[in-house]
């Protein structure tokens, strides 16, 4: 106050000016002709500009993409979709669901069974005197899903005298047959259960693919929203710190012509220290974000690529609440797209053919095989014929009872599991819901914040210019528009990350 009292007329108009300036208003043309220094000034403070989201309110949840040829939400998300590794690997496991289920049918497919041998054995008519004898065979087997199998071939045994081995004519036996599974086994039976398990385990594969898909590109998400508003806290850093560095000059003039202490020059150079400081941690916060961002971005030869930083969008879009009509039907979408569910549904068949096939164990085995052919050439007898019924029947049935029990049990365990899971993922959309309205009120309020604070800032400016304030608060003052600037980045990108999980939690991310 001191100061104030021995320079009077000079800190008022000069400070006045400094304000007048400092909240960005034109100085009168009057003015201007006393002081002609002050055009050729180049040094003019500005009022600290918010680094505003877009203000274009989006009509729907998709407009994410960001300005014509910046580094968009859309076109990140995109690339992370087609090229990100682990998501390759999740789809390289996927496909593997696919040779299984061609593996396992491959148990219907025709195998060719041979055999040609020469026996030295002893004459079971004359004992005590050698055989020599000739065994050829071959047959075509072919087994079918639903259990029958059918088989046709050829035998050639020309032998003169008896052997282990039945004769046939010298110009072969040649047959074909069938049998059939007439209870156990009949259509449910190991194999075809087994195919129909690899089936159902690729869809299976696909729902386990889908949700390693939306817990990747969420987490991407998250991690490019966090990468943008970094990049955004930047600028109110700069802009502070710019504002300060051009106060200094003017300071040092005001100190020369005896307007104000020495001591407010070091007073404004611990300022730009401090402010300087802060922008250096904003931008290693920025590095960060990059780092961590650059771990999802890959280009189409596997090949990690460098975040485009110079490309980078703003926040956008601005927020806006959730309507109830989105939020029942991202309730209505996640049940039905989410892959969570669509898993237990598979698995619940998965479990039901296995109680199919226990159940059927449990039957005696009864199997009807019938076979026909014709004995041809010399000593040939013509037509041949087989058939038969082979049955067993074991006297307990632990094993098959055993598993039924496991398999209702399994059956009972999947459906409490889907009702959890069902109350899971309503809560999980309700809560993201009330996330992005929730940062919504909250960016309503600290914006409401920043314009209180702009308003406060240039009211103490001037008082500054007035000499009824002094350096220190000015700064104060300046700095608490920048923290409220920096929450309000903050808020919105933390709308735009509960957005992102509402579009994930629904299926449309």
């Amino acid at each position: 106050m001191a100061g104030n009292k021995r320079f009077p007329l000079g800190v008022g108009l000069f400070g006045f000016t400094v304000a007048l300036v400092c909240c960005g208003w034109p100085l009168p043309a009057a003015l201007a002709q006393d002081k002609p220094d002050r055009d050729q000034n180049p040094l003019q403070l500005r009022p600290m500009q918010l680094v505003e989201p877009g203000l274009a309110r989006s009509s729907d949840l998709a407009d994410l993409s960001g300005p014509p040829g910046a580094f968009g939400f859309e076109s990140f998300i995109e690339l992370v979709d087609r090229h990100y590794p682990k998501l390759q690997s999740a789809d390289a496991e996927r496909r593997i669901a696919g040779a299984k289920r061609l593996e396992k049918a491959g148990a219907f497919d025709p195998v060719l069974n041979g055999l040609n041998e020469y026996l030295r054995v002893q004459d079971i008519v004359n004992p005590g005197k050698a055989k020599d004898a000739i065994h050829n065979e071959a047959q075509v087997d072919l087994l079918t899903r639903s259990g029958i199998k059918l088989f046709t071939g050829m035998r050639l045994n020309p032998n003169d005298t008896k052997t282990p081995l039945l004769p046939s004519g010298r110009a072969g036996e040649y047959y074909g047959g069938m049998s059939v599974p007439l209870l156990r086994g009949f259509i449910q039976n190991e194999k075809n259960v087994a195919e129909k398990q690899a089936k159902l385990g690729e869809p299976l594969a696909a729902q386990l693919y889908k949700l390693t898909r939306l817990e990747l590109l969420l987490k991407a998400a998250a991690t490019y929203w966090e990468c943008i508003g970094a990049r955004s806290r930047i600028d109110v850093a700069q802009n502070l710190l710019k504002i300060a560095e051009t106060r200094v000059g003017q300071i040092k003039e005001r100190v020369a012509k005896g307007d104000s202490p020495a001591l407010e020059i070091a007073e404004a150079e611990q300022e730009i220290q401090r402010r300087q400081a802060a922008l250096i941690k904003t931008e290693r916060e920025f590095q960060k974000a990059c780092l961590s961002l650059s771990v999802f971005f890959w280009d189409e030869n596997g090949i990690p690529k460098a975040i485009p930083k110079d490309s980078l969008p703003a926040l956008s879009p601005a927020p806006r609440p959730l309507t109830d009509s989105e939020w029942f039907d991202g309730r209505r979408k996640a049940i039905e797209l989410r892959p969570e569910l669509k898993k237990i549904n598979l698995e619940r068949e998965q479990a039901k053919n296995e109680l199919k096939l226990a159940q059927n164990m449990l039957l005696p085995a009864m199997n009807l095989y019938y076979m026909q052919g014709a004995d041809t050439g010399p000593q040939g007898i013509g037509l041949v014929m087989r058939a038969g019924v082979n049955v067993s029947a074991p006297l307990r049935q632990r094993t098959a009872r055993g598993q039924i029990e496991a398999a209702r049990l399994k059956i009972e365990k999947l459906n409490f599991d889907e009702k959890a899971e069902k109350q899971r993922i309503q809560a999980e959309v309700d809560d993201t819901v009330s996330a992005v309205n929730t940062s919504f009120d909250r960016f309503t309020a600290i914006a409401q914040e920043v314009k209180k604070a702009k308003d406060v800032e240039a009211g103490e400016r001037l008082r500054y210019g007035a000499g009824d304030s002094t350096l220190f608060l000015v700064n104060q003052r300046e700095r608490t528009t920048a923290e409220a600037q920096m929450r309000l980045l903050e808020t919105h990108v933390e709308y735009l990350q509960a957005l992102s999980a509402f579009k994930a939690v629904t299926c449309r991310l």
